[in-house]
């Protein structure tokens, strides 16, 4: 868990605090993930195919965002101590 809070931090810092920002990022991780999985199912299968998987995926990432969200808002109560 360690590891996870150093990361989000990380995001936190880079945005400056801002959770827009954040959030951007994160949509844009998910996004290039989507395009990956698909081009290596393309790649093995010769199409693109619906699993059970995907609304997993997007939940991890929204829950990524959200946990993004809320280092955004340590960040700012640290940078106001």
């Amino acid at each position: 868990m360690k590891k996870i809070d150093l990361w989000f931090w990380a995001l936190a810092t880079s945005s400056k605090g801002n959770p827009f920002v954040a959030v951007i990022t994160i949509m844009c991780f998910y996004v290039m993930f989507a395009f990956a999985e698909a081009s290596i199912e393309t790649l093995f299968f010769g199409e693109h195919f619906l699993h059970w998987l995907d609304p997993i995926f997007a939940l991890a990432f929204m829950t990524a965002a959200g946990y993004s969200v809320w280092q955004c808002a340590k960040y700012q109560m640290h940078k106001e101590i």
